[in-house]
């Protein structure tokens, strides 16, 4: 990760693109369309629960990064001349139409064009069906359980990244033999089951996710994956540093079972689900 703050004087970038990018959606590509060979990715990082706190691996182009509590301060006067400075082949600046910046957000993607002597692009609204591309839109979606909207908003099916955990151990023994996930930073999904895709150990495999509080066992809350048509062994699992779900559909809400047998049942009829979606999903919405 290449900081801002600490960087030294760099005479290489000459067109360079402004905003958060949480999500790397569709408006966002949008913009890197302006970046030439020289192009780069400004960031400006927050806390909280994001879309993407793993942005370099859906963008090509050299990406720079910027708490924003290190610069919210700033006047906008200030914040363009920072960047005249540290960017000495700077010739052009790409925003949103919605970009805002400077201190209480007072200067606007307009305020560029008198503040910046070089070429100033302001991308207008980018819509999917009649509607605003943004990720407040994306993440209200996720949480809804509508993975087709965000799919359709992001370019791609929404993805976490998360390190492989013990589990209970369970369902390879009395269910199905699943996967545990352990996530930092993301908005996840609405809790329920979905179909999915799993990428571990640089493949792609048909899945369903659990997302939630296992009701009908121990209450705790997790993620995890089950593998359809691969039966992973327990050494699978433990030797997979780290692992990513892509959440395709929703197929239904998590809820209370009787008993185990109750469940697995239940269990048996959602991979069935999860198959028919997935044969028919595509793999082309799978960042790679």
């Amino acid at each position: 990760m290449k900081s801002f703050l600490s960087m030294q004087e760099d005479r290489r970038i000459t067109h360079i693109a402004l905003g958060k990018f949480d999500g790397m959606h569709l408006a966002h590509r949008e913009l890197f369309k302006h970046l030439g060979e020289n192009g780069a990715v400004f960031c400006i990082e927050s806390n909280g629960e994001l879309l993407t706190p793993n942005k370099e691996l859906y963008c090509d182009k050299e990406m720079i990064f910027v708490d924003f509590s290190d610069i919210g301060e700033w006047s906008g006067e200030y914040f363009v001349k920072v960047l005249k400075d540290k960017f000495r082949a700077l010739q052009k600046l790409v925003v949103g139409y919605d970009f805002c910046f400077g201190k209480n957000r007072a200067w606007s993607a307009a305020d560029l064009v008198d503040l910046f002597d070089g070429e100033v692009v302001i991308v207008k609204e980018f819509c999917v069906n009649g509607q605003g591309v943004h990720s407040s839109v994306i993440k209200e979606s996720i949480k809804q359980g509508d993975m087709k909207n965000a799919r359709a908003m992001l370019g791609r099916y929404y993805e976490i990244y998360g390190k492989v955990i013990s589990g209970q151990n369970l369902g390879s023994k009395q269910l199905y033999a699943t996967i545990n996930l352990e996530t930092i930073g993301y908005v996840l999904p609405q809790n329920g089951v979905y179909a999915s895709f799993t990428k571990l150990q640089n493949r792609i495999y048909k899945s369903v996710c659990f997302v939630g509080h296992r009701l009908s066992t121990d209450g705790a809350f997790s993620i995890e994956t089950h593998i359809i048509d691969k039966d992973f062994v327990a050494q699978d699992r433990v030797s997979a540093d780290s692992i990513s779900v892509c959440f395709v559909e929703k197929i239904r809400d998590n809820r209370t079972f009787s008993d185990l047998s109750e469940l697995k049942s239940r269990i048996g009829k959602d991979i069935s689900q999860a198959h028919s979606i997935l044969d028919s999903a595509s793999l082309a919405f799978v960042a790679m």
